[in-house]
């Protein structure tokens, strides 16, 4: 490849530039540009922060395409939120096909679950598997909507799918029948699949990639490059798909879709054989089993909402392998005896399901996965007690390290929080990547005239009684929202303290949109149509971009330190002490600076944008690791007045 080929569409005089009317030439987004250029021409590992507005989508996606289509490979884009995902694939590539004059082939890759299986349609509407009336007017929508959609992704319903009916109607791997379906040549993951093959451009989430990663590479088509965006999300992604997981309700959820003695429906009422009214019999007694072992749970460890973790293999009796061990292999004789293959594929998903329930409780109980924490979760629910038990890997970076880095030869690492105290230490060692080269680059914003930072010093402390702390936090918001005439989001760490705050703050003149309470696109559709505020937790801090008028106003609640006593948080910091390195210098700290420097990133998305970021967290004055803080965000003026804040925002609007 040429050097520096991304100069002829991204320079000041290039092929943007004369084809889009306002392109704005930006230097951090060439340097960017060509960096990744670089590392695909030389086969290199790179790590790239590029701060809000650099354009990194376009400094990524550009070479991609080049050296994709010049070579005739594969890249890989890997996104952790659905909202970038859209915006790739609905903005930035259309954009791309109707300007760079080069022709070039892209896919949306998804977990097979998320596609309509035709087969499982027809087969559900001769079971008659739904009990509610709601249940059926899904399914009536569904099977209407079958013969419209091109794509028959779950996401593209017109209506939020209830999980129990996607659940008889969605593609499972393990019930696909492949080319002895008889839609298979109609099948929507099939012809998705056709087009993978055939693509440039792969576009996926990070939970996906790790998906083949643990399948060894048969989800997606080999590919050649990969480039992980938001990548400050990779450690816990990886965390969560490597771990294992096991609840009271998933578990009779499956039983269930066997055989229910109360609706007398399930897969054992479908089938015509002479062993099905004993293996009834076995999935009642894995069911008995099941309440047995869950009361257990309960006896011991009580109703109410907790997180407990396991320091030692818990005192409990396994009751459970033994009927879910009988259940597998009558389910695997029964499978023998079938005469369609539908029924012998459907059995021996369900004998499978068997053997991964005991293996998964069976570890989790002897805790015999090395370097693994163990816990239980309690969850109260109306009609029933949740309880979750979960087992995950303390750390990743060597499984990382030797399933993914060592294995592609070029990997580009991106977003817009990847550095604390300056470098990337922190992100490396965690994950485990060794890059060839490290770029930083800061946001092409004005932030020292864009931006004011509020940072108050006479509010309580989140560790001050519990009352006091929550009336101060409610009654600043109040001042700044008022300040701002809406146009605020308020972020969280918990949603006690959301709920708290909303209920304190219910009454304000302006409309208050609560997180859970709708889907988060129409939280935005709301906020962006009247004055409003937004109460929001974790997946408000990132991967949302209000750019405009309508977001004028971040409030940060409390600095987002992992809580100490989280299992997963507990057993890192552990191992940490282990290796004798401070954990909330060199884990804690760090962790918490780059979701700071997400929430920050929420407010100035464009060079128009003006805006305030409060953080009420006192201990950013009071404590020495506040200045760490302050200079891991942008530079910008820093005040501990309210009445500063209302001239900063006066000011703006004249």
């Amino acid at each position: 490849m040429k050097s520096k080929q991304v100069e002829n569409y991204l320079g000041k005089e290039g092929i943007l530039s004369f084809n889009l009317e306002g392109f704005e030439f930006r230097r951090q987004q060439m340097d960017m540009a060509v960096a990744v250029e670089e590392a695909f021409g030389k086969a290199n590992h790179l790590i790239v922060e590029a701060g809000t507005g650099t354009g990194k989508s376009l400094a990524y996606l550009i070479p991609a395409i080049l050296w994709a289509v010049e070579n005739n490979k594969k890249v890989v884009i890997s996104t952790y939120t659905k909202t970038l995902q859209h915006q790739i694939l609905n903005h930035d590539i259309p954009f791309l096909r109707d300007k760079l004059g080069i022709e070039f082939r892209y896919a949306l890759c998804m977990g097979n679950e998320n596609y309509l299986s035709l087969r499982r349609l027809k087969r559900s509407a001769q079971a008659g598997l739904f009990t509610h009336a709601d249940e059926e007017n899904q399914w009536e929508g569904i099977f209407n909507w079958a013969g419209e959609t091109e794509t028959g992704f779950r996401s593209d319903l017109p209506f939020e799918v209830l999980p129990q009916v996607w659940e008889e109607v969605g593609r499972q791997k393990d019930l696909c029948l492949g080319k002895n379906c008889e839609t298979h040549s109609s099948c929507f993951y099939f012809k998705a699949r056709k087009k993978w093959f055939g693509a440039h451009l792969l576009i996926v989430n990070h939970h996906l990639f790790f998906a083949n990663v643990a399948n060894a590479g048969a989800v997606l088509p080999t590919f050649d490059a990969v480039v992980f965006d938001e990548a400050q999300n990779l450690e816990e992604t990886a965390t969560q798909f490597l771990g294992l997981e096991i609840s009271n309700s998933s578990l009779i959820y499956f039983l269930d879709r066997l055989h229910n003695p109360r609706t007398k429906r399930g897969l054992l009422t479908r089938i015509d054989h002479d062993l099905v009214p004993h293996i009834r019999k076995l999935v009642m007694a894995a069911r008995q089993a099941a309440d047995v072992f869950f009361n257990q749970l309960l006896e011991e460890y009580g109703k109410n909402d907790r997180v407990l973790r396991f320091y030692k293999p818990p005192a409990l009796d396994n009751v459970l392998y033994a009927p879910l061990e009988i259940l597998r292999e009558a389910l695997k004789s029964l499978e023998g005896g079938l005469g369609t293959e539908e029924d012998r594929v459907d059995v021996s998903s369900a004998s499978e399901r068997c053997f991964e329930f005991n293996n998964a409780l069976s570890a989790i109980l002897n805790q015999n996965m090395r370097g693994y924490v163990y816990w239980l979760e309690i969850v109260p629910r109306k009609r029933f007690h949740r309880f979750v038990l979960r087992g995950v890997p303390i750390h990743v970076a060597e499984e990382l390290h030797a399933q993914v880095f060592d294995k592609i030869d070029r990997i580009v690492m991106t977003s817009a929080t990847l550095t604390t105290s300056k470098g990337f230490e922190f992100i490396k060692e965690r994950i485990g990547y060794k890059p060839d080269e490290e770029l930083s680059l800061e946001a092409p914003f004005d932030y020292n005239n864009q931006a004011l930072l509020y940072i108050p010093d006479d509010l309580p402390e989140p560790g001050d009684v519990v009352e006091t702390y929550v009336k101060g936090i409610a009654n600043r918001c109040r001042e700044l929202v008022e300040a701002c005439g809406g146009r605020t989001f308020i972020l969280f760490t918990s949603y006690a303290l959301l709920n708290q705050i909303y209920e304190k703050l219910d009454g304000l003149q302006f409309p208050l949109i609560r997180q859970g309470e709708m889907p988060t696109i129409q939280m935005i559709k709301k906020f962006k149509q009247e004055p409003s505020v937004i109460f929001g937790t974790n997946s408000f801090w990132q991967g949302v971009d209000i750019p405009g008028d309508a977001l004028q106003s971040v409030i940060i609640t409390k600095l987002p330190f992992d809580v100490p006593k989280e299992p997963l948080t507990e057993a890192r910091i552990e191992e940490l002490r282990r290796q004798q390195i401070e954990p909330f210098q060199h884990y804690q700290i760090p962790r918490a600076i780059i979701q700071l420097k997400q929430g920050f990133g929420r407010l100035i998305r464009k060079k128009t944008d003006k805006g305030v970021v409060s953080i009420l967290d006192s201990r950013m004055r009071r404590r020495g690791y506040g200045k760490q803080f302050i200079e891991s965000l942008p530079s910008c003026r820093v005040v501990n007045q309210l009445e500063e804040v209302r001239e900063f925002i006066v000011t703006s609007r004249l």
